[in-house]
């Protein structure tokens, strides 16, 4: 068994080899290598089942953060909102500096949903340009949003990303 080590900002990082890490080691193989008009930067993750997507993006985006890559981990879905500033503050205009938690794990970015509670917040014009802000800053951005087909958020968001993986 070959162990996968890289040396991320000046320490060792060693890639868990525990049932399933293989195969998020190739889905973001498969999302860093696809190629088409330009290469994918920016993936939404969803299916039927909340807790699924949810766990496969925050797999997907440690990967990418172990391998040595800018990730960020973006949850949309404001429905309830939170105290914390987060994605639907920074499409009203917010400040990313103000916004971008602390590096968790792996050094992996955190960006909860943010304080609005309207479920037409992710059709806001501001979207895009969030969107951007967060590709500038991140060579690979990790979106998470409501479940498909009770919520319209996916369909929303798909058109402003390079990606959609579905997980069924």
């Amino acid at each position: 068994m070959i162990e996968e080590s890289l040396t991320v900002k000046a320490e060792t990082r060693t890639m868990p080899d525990g049932p399933g890490d293989e195969a998020y080691r190739l889905l973001r193989s498969t999302v860093r290598f696809t190629t088409g008009e330009r290469p994918v930067r920016s993936v939404l993750v969803v299916d039927i089942d909340r807790a699924t997507s949810s766990d496969v993006a925050r797999r997907l985006a440690e990967s990418f953060s172990m391998a040595g890559d800018r990730c960020v981990l973006v949850e949309t879905d404001s429905r309830g909102g939170t105290k914390a500033a987060g994605f639907s503050d920074l499409i009203d205009g917010a400040s990313l500096d103000g916004i971008a938690g602390d590096s968790e794990a792996h050094g992996l970015v955190v960006i909860s949903a943010g304080r609005a509670t309207s479920a037409d917040t992710l059709s806001a014009d501001g979207v895009g340009d969030a969107l951007s802000k967060l590709l500038e800053r991140y060579e690979h951005v990790i979106l998470t949003c409501a479940p498909m087909p009770q919520f319209a958020d996916a369909l929303a968001l798909a058109p402003l990303v390079d990606a959609v993986i579905l997980v069924v």
